[in-house]
């Protein structure tokens, strides 16, 4: 039986209850809302296919725990066979002004002997500082990390997408799904549904996301599926959040783990909404981050009030990311044991 303990860098969070994951709502007015919209099952058919993909997958990952080189890995097969000759490596670079860094393999693409895009990368990163967790991500992109604007170069975004599967073919589980594109295309009102800026994640025990987005200009939404492992969500749109954390503080005492000066500097933020909006966009309010993530009352009044989400092997969820009024904030838990294989590919509607 997996453990429903929600314990995360070092907090205790309480309990997941048993969620029946059922919503009143169609897909298309949670996905209008900024609401999450969970697809049960919607990728089980092609987990057993990719099963071999998935354990190869999982031995980088034990080889990049041990410290290995992730471009070394990637130098020799079945990762070399896939990538050339149309994608070759420049090795790999390691930013010390990124500490959540763990290396960035680097990779022109080619059309035979001439170069058609540079400056491809895959990179390695932490979750997180903390010394018990281990989760990280692979995230597939191109140019000046966090200062490209990304959307302006859809054939680089494009190529850097094709990269992730060749390293990772268990990408086709979600780009490969007709059923997926269908409902999406329904969701994006007609809309070619490109698949970009793309993420492989591995969220270990004590491990997982923060509250946050993914908003990103020229991208509709994000997918996540769930490929091995099971995680635990918290999932609402932007504007419900900051009724609740106001709703919280109504209703609630503050935790007693907040400071006198944490609790002075929340009952400021909870009186002023724009003020509460700017400080939690900003993501860097020790108190407010404290708060929402790390202690358990607000988390169980989060699931008390039905913003809980459980994900198995084989689920996929939607999250609106469209604009700033429809953006989905989330955070995710590791549940159990084992550390889960996921997936998580921006939506470009076009």
């Amino acid at each position: 039986m997996i453990s429903k303990t929600l314990r995360r860098r070092g907090f205790d969070l309480g309990t997941a209850p048993t969620i029946e994951n059922r919503s009143e709502l169609s897909d298309l007015r949670r996905w209008h809302n900024g609401q999450p919209v969970l697809l049960t099952g919607q990728c089980a058919a092609y987990l057993k296919k990719h099963h071999n993909n998935i354990e190869q997958t999982e031995d980088l990952v034990r080889a990049v725990l041990a410290e290995d080189a992730c471009d070394d890995v990637l130098a020799d097969t079945p990762y070399l066979e896939r990538l050339e000759p149309k994608f070759i490596s420049l090795g790999s670079s390691f930013n010390e002004g990124d500490p959540q860094e763990i290396e960035m393999v680097i990779f022109d693409a080619m059309n035979g002997k001439e170069i058609i895009a540079e400056d491809l990368w895959l990179k390695a990163s932490w979750l997180s500082f903390h010394d018990d967790d281990v989760s990280l991500r692979f995230r597939f992109s191109f140019g000046i990390d966090l200062e490209q604007d990304v959307a302006s170069d859809p054939e680089r975004q494009a190529l850097a997408a094709e990269l992730s599967e060749a390293v990772f073919p268990e990408s086709s589980i979600i780009t490969a799904d007709a059923n997926l594109d269908e409902k999406l295309e329904e969701i994006l009102e007609g809309k070619k549904v490109n698949f970009v800026e793309r993420i492989i994640y591995f969220n270990g025990p004590n491990g997982g996301a923060y509250l946050h987005h993914d908003l990103e200009r020229g991208h509709a939404g994000v997918v996540f599926a769930q490929l091995t492992g099971r995680t635990f969500w918290l999932a609402l749109p932007k504007q419900h959040l900051l009724e609740e954390i106001i709703t919280f503080s109504k209703s609630h005492p503050w935790p007693d783990s907040l400071t006198l000066e944490m609790r002075r500097e929340m009952s400021e933020l909870v009186g002023d909404r724009v003020y509460l909006a700017e400080q939690l966009d900003s993501f860097s309010n020790t108190s407010l981050i404290h708060l929402i993530n790390e202690t358990e009352a607000f988390i169980q009044f989060l699931i008390a009030r039905g913003h809980g989400i459980e994900l198995a092997p084989g689920d996929s969820l939607l999250l609106p990311q469209s604009d700033e009024k429809r953006c989905c904030w989330h955070s995710v838990f590791c549940l159990g044991e084992e550390m889960g294989q996921a997936l998580s590919f921006a939506i470009r509607a076009d």
